[in-house]
């Protein structure tokens, strides 16, 4: 499947490190926007001009490109539209967040947003309860007709959206999670990649005054020279974040995550180094101790959830910054 050559290119992306990097753009700042640079944007906006014309993109009036109208309802649903990851490195620089990135960008170009959109995270929240409902979606082939959380197993993972709390307070809000697994689709399949998030916590976010936007399209520094699409490193990004998120992934469960094509698990993509982390089995997965425990070490220790120690770094730290925007969200996908 299609899907699987893209992960394909993921794993060994990962796993020959710097040169990939280098030959693919890699951010110097150390992290990289889910909104992927090149291709030709075709959003109408005059020469010069990076301005939205097409009635796709301005039908919602919003500052991020909403396809979904939440003014005056109190469920507001919304999709990420971009996520800037600074942790861990692997994710956050060159060609694999590029590819995380053609997968989290919708499949709009004309709005300029020239991604596969088959990676969604949602955002639902109920300002009756004050609850938020966030999980994974299902890929769909019309984003304008609405995202539904995806409700499936995958292995060993239960997929599922959480419900916490986080009332708005004129916008602004936070969240916490204690697990959160979510599937990353590249290309359409019904076998995602699975990232098992614990401690999640969403911070520092602000849904805009008409309930359509966390954070806002970067419009001003785009620019038509580059078809008003974001730089090769990110840099400008398509849309200013207004959010942040945090948690962690522990070796043990990325292990048991397999990347099909090229036979790894996550664990060993993770390591970015086959040769010093990986055992060489079929499946490749990460390299053990004669007491059977991962030799490769995190930053992270999952026992006591902070940073590691010379006695405990079973885990890694994720971190980023995230855009999103109003979309349709449908309820539980049916199984």
């Amino acid at each position: 499947m299609r899907f699987l050559k893209v992960v394909y290119v993921l794993g060994v992306s990962a796993l020959t490190g710097a040169a990939a990097v280098a030959g693919c753009g890699g951010d110097d700042a150390g992290s990289s926007s889910s909104n992927p640079a090149g291709g030709t944007g075709t959003g109408g906006g005059p020469s010069g001009d990076c301005s939205l014309r097409h009635p796709v993109c301005t039908a919602v009036a919003s500052d991020c490109i909403a396809v979904h109208d939440n003014q005056g309802s109190t469920k507001i649903g919304l999709r990420m539209a971009q996520l800037t990851i600074t942790k861990p490195d692997v994710l956050a620089t060159g060609y694999i967040a590029n590819l995380v990135a053609q997968g989290l960008t919708m499949n709009l170009p004309l709005c300029y947003l020239n991604g596969t959109g088959t990676f969604s995270w949602l955002l639902e929240f109920d300002t009756a309860t004050g609850k938020l409902r966030t999980g994974g979606a299902l890929p769909t082939d019309d984003p304008l007709a609405g995202y539904c959380f995806a409700n499936m197993t995958a292995g060993e993972f239960e997929i599922a959206p959480t419900e916490i709390d986080a009332p708005l307070a004129e916008g602004a809000w936070s969240g916490e999670a204690e697990t959160l697994n979510v599937p990353i689709f590249l290309e359409t399949s019904d076998e995602p990649i699975i990232l098992p998030l614990h401690q999640v916590k969403l911070t520092d976010g602000k849904v805009s005054a008409d309930n359509n936007c966390v954070g806002r399209r970067n419009s001003e520094a785009l620019d038509p020279q580059n078809a008003c699409l974001p730089g090769q490193d990110g840099d400008p990004p398509a849309f200013i974040n207004g959010g942040k998120l945090s948690a962690y992934i522990t070796l043990e469960e990325v292990d048991r995550v397999i990347v099909p094509e090229v036979n790894q698990s996550l664990c060993v993509v993770l390591s970015g180094d086959i040769g010093e982390y990986g055992n060489g089995g079929m499946p490749n997965t990460c390299k053990r101790d004669e007491d059977g425990k991962i030799v490769l070490r995190g930053d992270w220790c999952s026992a006591t959830n902070s940073a590691a120690t010379d006695d405990c770094a079973d885990a890694y730290t994720l971190g980023g910054e995230y855009a999103a925007s109003a979309v349709k969200i449908t309820g539980l996908c049916p199984q």
